[in-house]
Parts: C-alpha cells; structure tokens; sequence
C-alpha cells in the first residue's frame, strides 16, 4: 500500500495535470463544459439518482470539472481535490463561477473528517489517491447512517494483469489497481450497503464500474 505522497502518487498528480492541460487544448471551454454537464446527467440518470435538494454533498476528487459543475446550485457542495490551486490554470476552471461551493485543495487522505454528509459523490477518484484503505476510510468517516454515495473506478478485467500494474507504473495516472472484487469487500467492511453497481464502459483491461451505496443504520 502506498503511503501519502508516495512518488508514484507524486508522479500520477504531475501527469493529471499535463493530461488536462493536453486534452482542453484544442477545445471551448463553454462546449466543454455543457457537454460534461450534460454527461453528469445521463450517469446520475442510469444509475437512478434522486438528487436532493439543499443535501449536504461532497465531491471527492472532483478534479476542475466535476459534478459540482451540474449540482452547485442545488445541493450545498463541498469539492475536494489535492490539484484544485493549480486547475485555477485552466480555461474551464474558476472557483469565483461557483460561489455557493466550498473547495478544499487537500488530498482525501490529510482532510480532517468534515461534518457529516447527506450524499458523497466519488467519481474516478478513489483510483488516483496515495493511500486507498486510508481514503476509503475517510469517506465512511464524512458520512452518516443513511448517507448516499456513488463511488466509480477503472477496475481490472483480468486477475492475471493485475499483479502486474501493480509493480510495474502501466498506468500512471492511476496509483491505485484493484478488481471489482475488492471494492466491494472493503466497502461492505466499512459498513456500505451496495444498492446498485453498473459498468458503465468497458475496455480491453478495464471495466469503468460505478456503485451506488447507503451506509448502514446498524454501523
């Protein structure tokens, strides 16, 4: 398990922003951010979402671009990620276009535990932390009994693939490889209840896989 700031993690944070830097290059900053608006919708939708209003939610890991972009004016958000002073360099980010949000440039794994949250969203996070036990532990930490949360990752297809991303960076921007498997052990371990799980895009190693799950009351 990698520990906070490991230089694998170093080195995956440094390559997540010359990505984004990358790939904005050649596009409007107004296109794109309608069309990822857009794309948070038709995921919340698939996966049955009730978005509660004036719901006390997080965003973890929400990079510039996150679902805060859909709900900062409908549910009382805070967003989360340890690259947040340095998105403020990118054409689709500004932290003055979402007043009513509170963002926290720390990693999930050094926050102090927030107030308790109504709903957490974790979308494609939890797979670029340094410290993934300690993360997950984090997000049952900011939740309560009944809270809500939708945790995504890349998940490995092949066991036999594994053990090998694991040592060798054959994915660097992501510090974290795990099966499916695996995460829905060490969310039921932290008291989850998994409600709804959907793939939601497969590729020659991955599943992008999605989980919709309560904490629960017992816990």
């Amino acid at each position: 398990m990698a520990g906070v700031n490991s230089l694998r993690w170093r080195v995956a944070q440094f390559l997540e922003l010359r990505w984004w830097r990358r790939y904005l290059r050649q596009q409007s900053p107004q296109e794109y951010l309608a069309a990822k608006r857009a794309y948070w919708q038709r995921v919340l939708n698939r996966l049955e979402w009730t978005v509660d209003a004036d719901a006390r939610a997080l965003d973890a890991g929400c990079g510039p671009a996150g679902i805060f972009t859909l709900l900062y004016d409908r549910q009382r958000i805070t967003a989360v990620d340890p690259l947040l002073r340095r998105y403020e360099s990118l054409p689709v980010f500004s932290r003055a276009h979402y007043p009513w949000v509170r963002f926290i440039p720390q990693p999930l794994e050094e926050l102090t535990p927030l107030e308790p949250f109504d709903c957490i969203y974790c979308f494609n996070a939890i797979n670029h932390v340094s410290d993934w036990s300690r993360s997950l532990d984090q997000l049952t930490a900011m939740a309560r009994p009944g809270t809500r949360m939708i945790l995504s990752s890349d998940v490995h297809r092949h066991d036999w693939l594994l053990p090998v991303f694991r040592a060798l960076p054959g994915d660097a921007l992501h510090p974290q490889q795990h099966g499916a498997a695996e995460y829905r052990a060490a969310l039921r371990q932290r008291g989850w209840q998994i409600v709804r799980e959907e793939r939601l895009r497969r590729t020659a190693i991955f599943d992008y896989r999605a989980w919709v799950c309560e904490l629960d009351s017992a816990e």
